[in-house]
C-alpha cells in the first residue's frame, strides 16, 4: 500500500448540516405563508362585520324614512344579524335648517327637520366597533296639529308616496 491518499470517492445524498438549512429555510417560509394567511381572514371578518352592520343600518335608517309621520322610539337593541351579534341605536332629534333670524325674513317656509342617526355597534365590550348613519327627514306635525283642523287639509299638488308635500299651515 501506499502512504498516498485515496481517492475521493463520489458523494451520493445530502450532507446533515445541507437537510437542515433546508429544513430552516421551509420553516420561516411555513411560518410567513401562515401569517398572511390568519391575517387575511383576520381581514376578511373585520370586513365582513363592517358590510352587515352597514346593510343593518342602511335597513334601520329607511324604516324611519320610510314614513314621515313613523315615530322611532329612542331604543337600544340587540339582534344577530349575519352570524354576528349586533346592537342598534337609533336617535332622532330636532334640527334647526334655518336661524331664527332667516325664519322671519323667509315666513313661508315652516317645515319642521329631524335628523336620523342610526348607531350600529358589534364586538366585545372593551374592543367594541361602530358605524353610525344620519341623514334628516320632514319632522311630523304635532299630534294634536291635524286633529285641530278638523279633516286632512287638501293640496292641488299630487301627493308622492316617496316625496311627500305637506300644506303650510
Amino acid at each position: 500500500m501506499s502512504a498516498w491518499p485515496r481517492p475521493l470517492q463520489q458523494q451520493h445524498g445530502f450532507t446533515l448540516l445541507e437537510v437542515l438549512v433546508a429544513m430552516v429555510l421551509i420553516g420561516f417560509g411555513l411560518a410567513i405563508a401562515f401569517t398572511a394567511i390568519s391575517g387575511t381572514a383576520r381581514l376578511d371578518d373585520k370586513i365582513n362585520g363592517h358590510t352587515a352592520a352597514m346593510a343593518l343600518a342602511q335597513a334601520k335608517l329607511d324604516e324611519a324614512l320610510a314614513s314621515p309621520t313613523f315615530s322611532v322610539a329612542d331604543d337600544a337593541v340587540d339582534q344577530g344579524y349575519a352570524g354576528t351579534d349586533f346592537g342598534y341605536r337609533i336617535h332622532l332629534r330636532p334640527f334647526e335648517a334655518l336661524t331664527r333670524a332667516q325664519q322671519e325674513r323667509i315666513p313661508a317656509f315652516r317645515q319642521k327637520l329631524e335628523e336620523v342617526e342610526v348607531e350600529v355597534f358589534w364586538g366585545p365590550k372593551g374592543n367594541q366597533q361602530v358605524y353610525r348613519l344620519n341623514s334628516y327627514r320632514l319632522a311630523p306635525p304635532p299630534p294634536g296639529e291635524r286633529a285641530a283642523g278638523g279633516a286632512a287639509p287638501t293640496s292641488s299638488t299630487p301627493q308622492n308616496p316617496q316625496n311627500p308635500v305637506r300644506p303650510t299651515p
